[in-house]
């Protein structure tokens, strides 16, 4: 179950790929998932997706989404519903929840369906929550929130963490002590037949505009704002940047956002581009940027646009605590941490950056971190090591 719909971009950049993946390794799956309106009235879209399943073997049953709290609660029980249905037509071995709603809805079905239950809720979601400014902290909705992730923990068969130090956070857990529920670590991971290797030079190395680039979401945790400050303040000092962002948000939230860290119109483009695309789009930069509020939540999260930047052969330039990307960056010299949002640390991160760049093999080693941390494959092979634990036979 996953309450990202499969038309989506993170359906598209995270879901389908695994879906399939696993599919071909040998797990009979049915794909619950809850689609928007907008994306279901695409039908040549929903024709290209249901042919990508049906190829891979997985039957797909979509559901409706609808927004906001009341309405969730609806989809839940349709969810649940048509679980049971469907286990009147199959057997379920394994309910895997993937998204926070989506797991909730699942550890209520496992149960009633005789199968086991998968929390894989995507990070910490509550505290993410607050994080980007949307719940006070200890709120009543946070405090409901965070009951619900430990009941989910406490009857879950097995768990799926997006970071390192998030399955060492949950593996200390005491009722994940007490029952010892394996806990696997499954990055947000990168389709790398995908996201080919395609950077072959860097512009740093002989001193031409830089071309920096942003990918998904925007508001909240996604600080677009920092990253509309961090370039413009780069420029102010006469050195020659540009932004591209890619992506499906408002337009005119991001240029709101962008102007509110004072970049101006010209040093910017802003462009959504088909997920299939997205490849050879990013090829054309130079560095990725991520920048993510700190708080609470931000090492249980796996930013799949820095595995997809990498993936292509760019660096990154990120804020610090993110998932366990600060090790990955100082062990393989893939990017650079930017401390805080100072003006002294954003020419500092610069300074860097401009370093990194003349370096002939950071490419490859951009690619090669992304092979070694967020390979679809070698997530999988973990998942279906779990499958088979928890179903007790060869999946």
């Amino acid at each position: 179950m996953s309450y990202w719909g499969a038309l989506e971009p993170l359906g598209q950049s995270l879901v389908l790929p695994a879906i399939v993946k696993l599919s071909q390794m040998g797990a009979d799956i049915t794909l619950l998932s809850f689609e928007k309106p907008g994306d279901l009235a695409n039908e040549t879209e929903v024709k290209r997706v249901r042919l990508i399943l049906e190829e891979a073997g997985v039957r797909w049953i979509w559901l409706k989404y609808h927004p906001r709290i009341p309405a969730t609660v609806y989809d839940g029980l349709h969810g649940i519903v048509r679980g049971i249905r469907q286990r009147l037509n199959e057997k379920f071995d394994i309910v895997h929840g993937r998204t926070y709603i989506a797991s909730t809805f699942a550890v209520f079905l496992a149960p009633l369906v005789g199968a086991k239950y998968i929390d894989h809720s995507e990070g910490f979601y509550p505290d993410e929550q607050v994080d980007g400014g949307v719940w006070g902290y200890n709120s009543p909705i946070h405090r409901t929130t965070k009951y619900l992730e430990r009941l989910k923990f406490a009857r879950a068969d097995g768990i799926v963490a997006l970071s390192n130090r998030a399955k060492a956070e949950i593996e200390n857990l005491p009722v994940v002590k007490r029952r010892k529920t394996p806990v696997i670590f499954v990055p947000s991971c990168v389709d790398l037949e995908r996201f080919k290797f395609a950077k072959t030079e860097s512009v740093g190395r002989n001193g031409g505009e830089l071309k920096f680039v942003y990918i998904g979401s925007v508001g909240a945790r996604y600080t677009l704002d920092n990253i509309g400050r961090f370039v413009s303040n780069i420029n102010q000092e006469k050195n020659r940047v540009r932004l591209q962002v890619y992506s499906k948000a408002d337009p005119e939230l991001i240029k709101k956002m962008l102007t509110d860290g004072g970049l101006s119109e010209s040093s910017y483009q802003l462009s959504a581009v088909p997920y299939a695309e997205m490849p050879a789009y990013l090829a054309r930069h130079d560095v990725g940027l991520f920048f993510l509020t700190q708080g609470i939540s931000e090492h249980g999260c796996s930013p799949t646009k820095i595995g997809e930047y990498w993936a292509v052969g760019l660096p990154v330039i990120t804020t610090p605590n993110v998932s366990d990307t600060d090790e990955i960056i100082r062990r393989r010299k893939v990017g650079v941490i930017l401390e805080n949002q100072t003006e002294a640390a954003y020419t500092d991160a610069f300074r860097q950056i401009r370093e990194l760049l003349k370096d002939p093999e950071l490419a490859a080693r951009c690619r090669l971190a992304a092979e070694e941390h967020y390979s679809l494959a070698a997530a999988c092979e973990r998942q279906m090591v779990l499958y088979e634990q928890l179903a007790g036979k060869s999946v």
